[in-house]
């Protein structure tokens, strides 16, 4: 299944959080790199790769005294490229950062517009999906142990939809944030990842207009998820898991109408990892993600994986 994993992206220190997308017929791959996991400056690379996985440009966005952290980018409507991120300002170890939701916009994926905020400051907007012209993401604070709903335009308007939609006050389930959500007709479908209690992810289910959540728990840890919709049933789902007492960058199939999660297969990688991005072209599937297997050093990976026995399934 899995054609072949190359690395995309090594010349930082640490090089992690990664993201895909397609963009006139090509590429874009969006990561972070920095010193390390966790440090001060972090900046945003944007690598355009042909569909053998070359790099065929790359362009950097940087911010002083900043750490861009888990950059996203999505098609907008209007056929521009949106990406963003969570930018943190300030001495980790000393004060509390500063945190903003920030966005740029690009016409052509490599020339970007000026910065933008949007969201609340504080509440960490993971991953945007478009439905109908609006973008929809979860923003999750830790101290709140809750998840918020916003739904918009972040460059133009872009505001808090439903509050707490899943948290430890009204659900009992401790500290949820990462998350991914993916729509079928009016029906939307979440993954949310936990670090608390069990910390096992949940699967979460709305319809129209996405105000009331029905929460069924997974019954495994998933970081860092990302979706992508195969069939009306059916999504493939990649994250970081546990496996053989490891955590794997892994891809999975599941259910969202059951719950049932399968195993499809792991990709190469231990120690620090994961934080996928995915892009079907047909029968390819393409998955960024980053793994510390190889010389202990945070590296960005492109895998490309033939998945038609999944879409004929």
């Amino acid at each position: 299944m899995i054609n072949w994993v190359k690395i995309i992206g090594k010349r930082a220190d640490h090089n992690a959080f990664t993201d895909l997308t397609s963009f006139n017929k090509q590429l874009y791959c969006c990561f972070r790199e920095a010193q390390d996991h966790v440090s001060v400056l972090g900046n945003i690379r944007i690598l355009t790769l042909d569909p053998q996985g070359n790099v065929q440009g790359s362009t950097q966005l940087a911010l002083a005294n900043t750490d861009l952290r888990d950059p996203k980018l999505t098609l907008m409507p209007d056929n521009r490229l949106l990406l963003t991120a969570y930018a943190r300002q300030g001495a980790i170890a000393t004060q509390p950062a500063i945190s903003r939701n920030l966005s740029w916009v690009s016409q052509d994926g490599h020339s970007w517009s000026g910065v933008s905020e949007f969201a609340d400051n504080g509440w960490w907007l993971w991953r945007l999906t478009w439905h109908k012209g609006l973008a929809y993401g979860f923003a999750y604070n830790r101290r709140q142990n809750a998840i918020h709903l916003y739904k918009g335009d972040p460059r133009r308007s872009f505001f808090l939809h439903q509050p707490r939609v899943l948290s430890l006050q009204k659900h009992g389930k401790g500290y949820p944030n990462e998350s991914a959500i993916i729509f079928s007709e009016d029906q939307a479908f979440a993954v949310v990842r936990r670090d608390a209690d069990t910390y096992t992810a949940q699967l979460g289910r709305s319809h129209f207009p996405y105000k009331k959540w029905i929460w069924q728990d997974l019954a495994m840890y998933i970081g860092g998820p990302t979706m992508l919709q195969i069939k009306p049933e059916k999504a493939l789902v990649a994250g970081r898991v546990l496996h053989n007492n490891n955590l794997v960058t892994a891809l999975l199939t599941l259910n969202v109408m059951t719950g049932q999660l399968n195993p499809v297969c792991i990709l190469p990688s231990a120690g620090d990892n994961s934080y996928p991005g995915m892009q079907q072209v047909g029968n390819l599937l393409y998955l960024s993600y980053y793994s510390s297997h190889m010389d202990n050093k945070s590296q960005v990976y492109l895998a490309q994986l033939d998945i038609s026995e999944l879409l004929n399934q």
